[in-house]
C-alpha cells in the first residue's frame, strides 16, 4: 500500500489556465509543450519542499521531472490510479467482504467483515472454499482465489464452502466494502487493546467509540497498536492525540523556504491512564506523527522497532483533464523538533517479532501470566483474540513456536550468536543456547523457532499443554 498524504480533507488546488502560466514561462516555451507538462512543472516549481528551480526542470518531461526530485510520495496519478488511490486512503473495496487465510487443506475465511455480503449471508470462519461459481477454487493460492472473488459491485457471485463434512453454496452480491481501520479489545485488569490500521478520515470517529467502550468496562492502561500502519490524514491524528493531551503542538512542519508552521491542538482531555504505542519498521506516516508526539509529551511508551521514516506532507493538486498530483510540500519534526524523515521513531523499548511485542507490552501493563492457545487457524493471548499469530508450526510431531515469542513470555533476553550459530536466552538464572537442530531450533526464512518440549525442559516457567492440534503455553514472567 503506498503511504498515504497526511493532510485531512486534502486541499485540491486546480491550476489556473495559460493566462496565470504568462509569468512562468514565456508563450513560445508553452507552445513546444503540452499544457500537462507546463502546469506540473509551474506545481512543482512553487511547491515541492526541495525548493527546485524553474531552471532545473526545463527541457524536461513529467516524467523526468518527477524522478529527478528522487521523492517517492510526489506522484502523478492518472484519474482511474487516483480513484484507487483513494480508495486505498479509504480502506474501501468491492467484493464480499471476507478475509481469506490458506492451510495445507485449501483456502479457508479468516474473517467476515461486519455488516458486508459474506456476513450478512452466513460464511463464517473456518469455511473452506471449495468453488466459485461452480469452477472449483485453487488449494494453493489465496491470489488466485480473492481475483475470482472479488468484482463489481452489483453483480452476483456463488462461493461454495465446506463446513464440517457438509458443503453449503452462497450466491451473493458484491458491494462496496469498508474494511474497519479500528479494532479494539479487553484483556483482564482493565487492560485495553485498540489497533489502527490505517488514519482514514473516519478513523478517529471509529477510535473514539471503541474507547468509549474500553471506558465503560473500567479502562486502566491501554495498548495502542499502530504497526504496518502506513498513515493517513493529519486531522484524524490530531483528534486521536486530543485523548491523551490536553493542549500543545502535534508536529513542527518546515516548507521549502524552511518557515516552521507548527500544527497545534488544544481542548484536549486526557485519558490519564498509562499507554503504549506497538509500532514497527512499517508503521508511517500519520503513525509516526502520534507516536512522536505522545512519545515527546511522555504520555506514551513506543514499544517495537524504529519506525518507517516518512516524515513528510504532501498536498494534492487536480489538473484540468481531471489528474491529479500529489506532491511533497513540507517536512515535519515531532514537537521536540525530533527529525523523523529517512529516520523513524526510536522505541523505548527496542523489541522484534509481532508476538514479543504485544506480550512486552501485556507486561508492561503489569500482567506477568500470559498463556498462549493454538488452534489451526487462530491463537488467543488470554484468551483474547487479536488477528495475528504467534508463529509457529508442526514439523514430524513436533510443536514449534517462536523463539522471540517464548523468551518474552518469560521476561528473558534473546540474542543470536553468530560465531557460534546458536539463539541464546538469558533470563535470571542463566543463559540457556540452542543450536541448530532439526528436532531443538529451527531457522525459517531467517526466523528462530524453538521445540516448546525442548524450551520449557530448560525454563521451567513455561508449562506446554498438548490437546490434539491445540497447543496452550502458559507462562509467568520472570518467575
Amino acid at each position: 500500500m503506498s503511504f498515504s498524504p497526511l493532510n485531512k480533507k486534502a486541499v485540491k488546488a486546480t491550476l489556473a489556465l495559460a493566462s496565470a502560466l504568462a509569468v512562468v514561462m514565456p508563450a513560445s516555451a508553452m507552445a513546444q509543450e503540452d499544457l500537462q507538462t507546463v502546469l506540473v512543472r509551474k506545481t512543482l516549481v512553487e511547491n515541492h519542499v526541495s525548493g527546485v528551480s524553474l531552471e532545473a526542470l526545463e527541457n524536461q518531461s513529467i516524467e523526468q521531472m518527477i524522478a529527478g526530485l528522487k521523492d517517492p510520495y510526489t506522484v502523478l496519478f492518472t484519474p482511474q490510479d487516483y480513484g484507487q488511490f483513494s480508495n486505498t486512503l479509504e480502506n474501501s473495496f468491492e467484493g464480499i467482504g471476507c478475509v481469506i487465510g490458506l492451510d495445507d487443506q485449501g483456502v479457508y475465511v479468516s474473517r467476515t467483515i461486519p455488516g458486508s455480503p459474506a456476513e450478512l449471508a452466513g460464511l463464517q470462519s473456518d469455511d473452506y472454499i471449495k468453488a466459485v461459481d461452480g469452477v472449483a477454487a485453487s488449494t494453493t493460492s489465496i491470489d488466485a482465489v480473492r481475483s475470482k472473488i472479488i468484482g463489481v459491485a452489483g453483480t452476483k457471485v456463488k462461493v461454495t464452502v465446506l463446513r464440517g463434512d457438509k458443503e453449503i453454496t452462497f450466491e451473493l452480491t458484491r458491494q462496496a466494502v469498508n474494511s474497519p481501520e479500528v479494532y479494539s479489545k479487553s484483556f483482564a485488569n482493565g487492560v485495553g487493546y485498540v489497533q489502527i490500521t490505517d488514519f482514514s478520515d473516519e478513523a478517529d470517529e471509529e477510535f473514539d467509540k471503541q474507547l468509549s467502550a474500553l471506558q465503560a468496562k473500567g479502562l486502566k492502561s491501554l495498548i495502542l497498536d499502530v504497526r504496518d500502519n502506513p498513515g493517513g490524514y493529519l486531522e484524524t491524528a490530531r483528534n486521536i492525540a486530543k485523548h491523551f493531551v490536553k493542549d500543545g503542538v502535534l508536529i513542527h512542519t518546515q516548507n521549502r523556504d524552511g518557515v516552521d508552521d507548527p500544527v497545534t491542538f488544544e481542548d484536549g482531555s486526557p485519558l490519564g491512564i498509562p499507554v503504549y504505542i506497538l509500532a514497527n519498521e512499517n508503521s508511517a506516516s500519520a503513525s509516526e506523527v502520534l507516536s512522536g508526539a505522545l512519545q515527546d509529551y511522555g504520555v506514551a511508551k513506543v514499544i517495537g522497532m524504529q519506525t518507517f521514516g516518512k516524515g513528510s506532507v504532501q498536498q494534492l493538486f487536480e489538473l484540468p483533464d481531471q489528474s491529479v498530483l500529489k506532491v511533497t510540500v513540507e517536512e515535519y519534526l515531532t514537537p521536540k523538533m525530533r527529525k523523523v524523515n529517512k529516520v523513524g521513531i526510536t522505541p523505548d523499548l527496542k523489541v522484534d517479532g509481532v508476538s514479543a511485542q504485544l506480550i512486552t507490552a501485556l507486561h508492561e501493563t503489569g500482567i506477568s501470566d500470559i498463556q498462549v492457545s493454538f488452534t489451526k487457524h487462530n491463537v488467543t493471548y488470554n484468551g483474547v483474540d487479536v488477528g495475528y499469530g504467534f508463529g509457529s508450526f508442526s514439523e514430524k510431531g513436533n510443536f514449534y513456536a517462536s523463539a522471540r515469542g517464548l523468551a518474552a513470555l518469560i521476561g528473558a533476553k534473546i540474542t543470536w550468536n553468530d560465531p557460534n550459530r546458536t539463539v541464546d536466552i538469558t533470563d535470571s538464572k542463566g543463559t540457556h543456547a540452542f543450536a541448530i537442530e532439526s528436532d531443538k531450533l529451527m531457522l525459517v526464512n531467517g526466523m528462530s523457532y524453538v521445540n516448546v518440549d525442548v524450551f520449557d525442559d530448560y525454563f521451567p516457567q513455561l508449562k506446554v499443554v498438548h490437546q490434539g492440534e491445540n497447543v496452550s503455553i502458559q507462562a509467568t514472567k520472570g518467575n
